[in-house]
């Protein structure tokens, strides 16, 4: 393979087929539970042909090759020839990560490693019609390939297409007449018979072209050049009734044609036209006849009336012109290798017209056509720091204008503050995706760990249209996954255990978004085992994170928080699926990371609930701002629980700690100005301001000199010299033109709160 393609192609190619395989592990998951559903399987079979005509094009052999079988696999499943078990939906999965694999090393631009032999031979295996034995073992599923809109198609079915044949051998039966030598001036008649290149271009109508080749046909032999053969029209290009025959054996097998179906043809054909019938004393079947037997079959009208008439005209030129047509046979006979190229300059009426029985459907307007257009994200990053900076320019000019007496200049930059806002939200929904492009990949999840641990569990997915930023969705997508994986190992009992607490042998996990406010909640809950807070203390004990007297002193909710603790495992067993106590330690971390939260709720034998808050996007905070001396350091806003202005002589001191009492809960308590600010080590402060924040589970109290207020404001990324320092997320320009770093109270919480100040 190679790489040389035109890059623009291959980046569409990278695009459309990402999707694809995207949808296409969510429609096999919901196949397997809807293995009748015509239009799934329908949707799957084109996914696998979409992908394999892109990786052709690009000359992508190996991946041609799985798609094609795979491919193969979904004809089979849609003809009804072999039913959707868990076999071959293993197969099919292994098949699709196979796939993948090799669509990711495309996008590597490294060589693509080709499915195992093994995989293709047992996608192979599964391509072929199901064996008889099969066949008597299970029942026979239905045949799911139904056209959606048969009223409006020109198909054929199957019964009709038998119900064609008896009615050709009526006509026969009935047209019969002495035999008799077909005189050579007698060929006018015979070019009213329908040819083989016709008849193919009217199947290809009927059945989608390309099924039906024709050299399927049985073989003819080119009719001698002397007149004084009898058999000179019936051995030209014209197909014959024990062809037609030999067609339909071929494709549908013998045996098929019920002898009901051939009385009740031969009742409702009429006789046919005495000039027609009189000629045609063989066994060939003219145009006319044969537009009868579909007039039969679907009901007249069924053609267009443009078709008709043109075998109407077809017809009569053949009697008024008979010199003509008598020679439109010959080049056929003298070169039967291109049927399909040189037909019957007259007659080629009736195919052309039943190549378009039903009318195309109505293009769309040039406006409707086009509605999307595909940006590269950078570009959206450009704009967002773009509209970053004018929001910063936005809070200058709103501080300003709140200063000035002009109350003309007052309303421009309010005008502008509402401009700027509604610039901001529409450029920040051009960077959101929905959450589904997240949930997307745990139906597969959940089903392949459930048939591994062998667990009945049912996935529910709730709000997959909540939309987030395109960063956020990429970065929740591993925590997401150790949750879910968590949720089934852990939470989920075995089918065994479940119905002896008297529960369904089934257990239900539901993975769930909203939007609440600016921000997003997420919540992974199963109706599993739940958590026992005494195990949790027992195992926080035994694996030394903390004494015994420590532990007991945990209220419940501290206890669930123990799963987030480095090393923390409820499993004594390490498997491939959990037990070494990294999974829920990254989660924290990544969550905090992302200013977020995340929050446990269980009950002992009901289930279990973890809810984590995330704002929608990182390129913009809510914050508070806050002075500490002439620095400006901001909060984000999510962290912030109240505010209160506080006598400092009031708090107290516990196990060395200073506390402040809210509502009868003791808060710990914190100067950040002698924290940050190192000339106030030492400072004795009366009164101050304090801010009482959610750290996870916990809540404290940081004093503060002054109060700023609320401002929305663009993250920037510290210098090479700063990165790093614990505490500091990043720094923006307050609305007044100063720097104020923003503050990241998780690390500095792990920095500071060892100074018992």
């Amino acid at each position: 393979m190679s790489f040389g393609a035109d890059e623009e192609i291959l980046q569409d190619f990278l695009v459309e087929a990402g999707e694809i395989l995207e949808q296409l592990s969510e429609q096999l998951v919901e196949l397997e539970s809807r293995p009748d559903d015509a239009d799934l399987l329908n949707a799957i079979f084109r996914g696998f042909h979409t992908v394999k005509g892109g990786a052709g094009f690009l000359q992508l052999n190996e991946l041609v090759e799985c798609c094609h079988i795979a491919e193969n696999v979904f004809d089979i499943l849609r003809k009804g020839e072999r039913r959707v078990d868990s076999e071959l939906m293993d197969v099919v999965l292994e098949a699709l990560d196979a796939v993948n694999s090799m669509f990711s090393e495309v996008r590597e631009r490294s060589p693509i490693t080709a499915a195992t032999p093994e995989l293709l031979a047992a996608l192979a295996r599964l391509a072929e019609p199901q064996s008889a034995d099969e066949a008597v073992a299970a029942p026979v599923a239905q045949v799911v390939e139904a056209p959606e809109a048969p009223a409006e198609s020109g198909d054929i079915t199957d019964n009709e297409f038998e119900q064609l044949l008896d009615s050709l051998n009526a006509v026969k039966a009935q047209a019969e007449a002495p035999a008799a030598v077909v005189a050579p001036a007698d060929d006018a008649t015979a070019s009213d018979e329908i040819t083989d290149a016709e008849f193919e271009s009217l199947l290809d109508q009927l059945h989608g072209k390309g099924q039906f080749a024709v050299d399927a046909l049985p073989a003819t032999p080119a009719a001698p050049a002397t007149p004084d053969a009898p058999k000179a029209a019936g051995d030209s290009s014209d197909i014959t009734d024990e062809e037609f025959e030999a067609l339909l054996d071929q494709l549908h097998g013998k045996g098929n044609f019920a002898v009901e179906a051939l009385e009740s043809a031969i009742a409702s054909v009429p006789a046919p036209a005495t000039p027609a019938a009189a000629a045609a004393g063989s066994d060939l079947i003219t145009d006319h006849e044969f537009e009868s037997l579909l007039d039969e079959l679907h009901g007249k009208g069924k053609f267009s009336e443009v078709g008709t008439a043109n075998v109407a005209n077809g017809a009569n030129a053949s009697v008024a012109s008979t010199p003509t047509k008598a020679a439109a046979p010959k080049p056929v006979a003298k070169a039967p290798e291109p049927k399909a190229e040189t037909p019957a300059p007259a007659a080629a009426a009736a195919p052309a017209a039943a190549r378009a029985p039903a009318a195309p459907p109505p293009e769309k307007p040039a406006s409707e056509a086009e509605t999307t257009v595909r940006v590269d994200t950078a570009r959206l990053d450009e704009i967002m720091n773009m509209v970053g900076e004018l929001v910063l320019v936005r809070n200058r000019l709103v501080r300003l204008g709140a200063n000035s007496a002009d109350e003309a200049m007052s309303k421009a930059v309010s005008n502008l503050d509402v401009v700027t806002a509604d610039l901001q939200t529409a450029v920040m929904k051009t960077r959101m995706q929905p959450i589904k492009k997240v949930f997307g990949r745990f139906p597969r999840l959940v089903r392949d760990l459930a048939r591994q641990l062998k667990k009945e569990i049912n996935l529910e997915l709730v709000g997959e249209e909540t939309d987030l930023d395109k960063n956020l969705v990429e970065a929740l997508a591993d925590p997401l996954v150790h949750l879910v994986r968590n949720a089934v190992d852990h939470g989920i009992e075995s089918p065994e255990e479940r119905e002896a607490s008297g529960k369904a042998r089934g257990g239900k996990v539901v993975l769930a978004a909203e939007q609440e406010g600016d921000h997003i909640l997420l919540s992974i809950s199963d109706d599993g085992k739940g958590m026992d807070p005494n195990v949790l203390r027992a195992i926080a004990v035994k694996r030394g994170v903390m004494d015994k007297d420590a532990a007991d002193r945990l209220s419940d909710t501290e206890c669930y928080n123990l799963i987030f603790a480095p090393g923390f495992s409820t499993k004594t067993e390490i498997s491939d699926v959990s037990g070494r106590g990294v999974g829920m330690d990254v989660v924290k971390t990544k969550i905090s990371q992302l200013n977020g939260s995340i929050n446990i709720y269980s009950a002992k034998g009901q289930g279990s609930k973890i809810v984590i808050k995330v704002p929608l996007t990182l390129a913009i905070m809510p914050t508070l701002m806050v002075m500490l001396g002439n620095q400006a350091f901001a909060f984000p806003l999510v962290n912030v629980n109240e505010i209160f202005h506080l006598d400092l002589s009031t708090t107290n001191v516990v196990d060395g700690q200073e506390v402040v009492i809210v509502r009868d809960k003791a808060l710990p308590l914190f100067y950040l100005k002698r924290w940050l600010v190192s000339s106030a080590a030492h400072e004795e402060q009366r009164e101050g301001h304090v801010v009482i924040l959610s750290v996870g589970t916990q809540r404290i109290g940081f004093v503060v000199d002054q109060l700023v207020g609320q401002e929305e404001v663009v993250i920037k990324p510290l210098g090479k010299m700063l990165q790093g320092t614990p505490g500091m997320s990043g720094a923006t320009i307050t609305g007044d033109g100063r720097i104020a770093l923003i503050l990241d109270v998780p690390s500095m919480l792990k920095r500071y709160a060892t100074r018992r100040i």
